[in-house]
């Protein structure tokens, strides 16, 4: 079997510092967009979180709840 190299196709190369198990560490870059979930007894705030290694096609929606557990300083700089 034969392997064609097309150079058009690269991979773009980040500056990722991987650890020695192949591990890099996400950190939330910014607020892209925001929402709340009305509950009967509550919202429930939903960010949607730019993170570090990623472009913003790969944002995800996290709780702030989970945001201020995990990731405690995110809000002060905000």
């Amino acid at each position: 079997m034969k392997c064609l190299r097309v150079v058009e196709e690269r991979v773009e190369v980040r500056d990722i510092k991987l650890k020695s198990d192949l591990v890099y560490e996400e950190k939330p870059i910014e607020v892209v967009d925001r929402k709340e979930r009305v509950t009967r007894n509550r919202v429930v705030k939903f960010y949607k979180v730019l993170w570090s290694n990623h472009g913003e096609e790969h944002a995800t929606w996290e709780t702030e709840d989970y945001l201020k557990e995990v990731y405690k300083t995110f809000f002060e700089t905000e």
